[in-house]
């Protein structure tokens, strides 16, 4: 039998936990990731300015709105309530998208010209390479084990590094390279643990992701080793003394990702566990707030 005391925190939870539901299914929260994601990019990268981020999570928001239409037979299965939304809303879904990305687009342009604009436009490109069927099977890249991931994972590492260099007029040195093999590692456990989440539907439609092809608990010791990965590039950071505090901000936040790597298979919640695994990305972007 359920305490008392566990009773009424999960009725205070709800509320708040439907909120997030509605704006993580709505990109609200995927724009806010992205731009966390690439604040904390511009503290390693000794970027100030906020405009790289505002565009960069205009640009992700657009993105993954559009991305809605795309989706919708996964979607009607993985998420029936966002999927009757758009189905019923089309041209709401798909003017909001394009006015969102022109915004970003816009202020891309104006803070680093042609270069930040290109890179703006990356994940754009990459979501319609990732939507269509270009292999020579005719199949999309996003129903191609690996490589569907992949794409979206290097697709926004070079985004949130890349404009706020591009913005900076800064070259891309090491440190730069390292932020973007950090968040493409970032990313890649991200988009997996989505995929555990959808897992039926992208079975139920022939999208081959790695929960799909391997089971969730090998998923899990994949994601394990890129958790490794992302710390060794971390502490590799700390050895770079204009970046050492940023990056040793990164370390309780890696260790919070890992224990929700590690207990990947033992939730029955997994739309509670995604918003856990967003929130990652916001604490990066309070870090670093809390340093600039």
């Amino acid at each position: 039998m359920q305490a008392h005391s566990d009773y009424r925190t999960e009725q205070n939870w709800e509320p708040l936990a439907g909120l997030l539901r509605w704006i993580q299914q709505f990109s609200l929260l995927q724009g806010l990731v992205a731009a966390a994601k690439t604040g904390f990019a511009m503290a390693l990268l000794g970027v100030g300015t906020a405009l790289p981020a505002v565009a960069v999570g205009l640009v992700a928001f657009a993105v993954y709105t559009a991305n809605d239409l795309a989706d919708l037979e996964e979607d009607a299965i993985n998420n029936p309530e966002r999927s009757s939304f758009v189905a019923d809303h089309p041209g709401v879904v798909a003017g909001l998208a394009v006015g969102t990305f022109a915004l970003g687009a816009a202020l891309a342009w104006r803070g680093g010209g042609f270069v930040a604009l290109a890179v703006a436009l990356v994940p754009l490109a990459a979501s319609v390479l990732y939507s269509l069927p270009v292999t020579p099977a005719g199949r999309r890249l996003k129903d191609v084990l690996g490589v569907n991931t992949a794409l979206v994972a290097l697709a926004w590492a070079v985004t949130v590094t890349g404009v706020p260099l591009a913005v900076a007029g800064q070259p891309a040195g090491p440190v730069a390279v390292a932020v973007c093999l950090f968040f493409f590692l970032r990313t890649f456990i991200s988009v997996e643990v989505f995929n555990v989440r959808d897992i039926t539907g992208d079975a139920a439609t022939g999208v081959d992701t790695i929960p799909v092809a391997l089971g969730v608990p090998r998923t899990r010791l994949i994601l394990a080793l890129f958790e490794g990965c992302s710390l060794a590039l971390v502490v590799a950071l700390m050895t770079v003394p204009s970046v050492a505090l940023v990056a040793l901000a990164a370390l309780p936040v890696l260790g919070y990702s890992l224990g929700l790597t590690w207990f990947l298979s033992e939730t029955g919640r997994m739309d509670r566990f995604c918003l856990a695994k967003d929130g990652e990305y916001l604490l990066l972007g309070l870090a670093a707030l809390a340093l600039v």
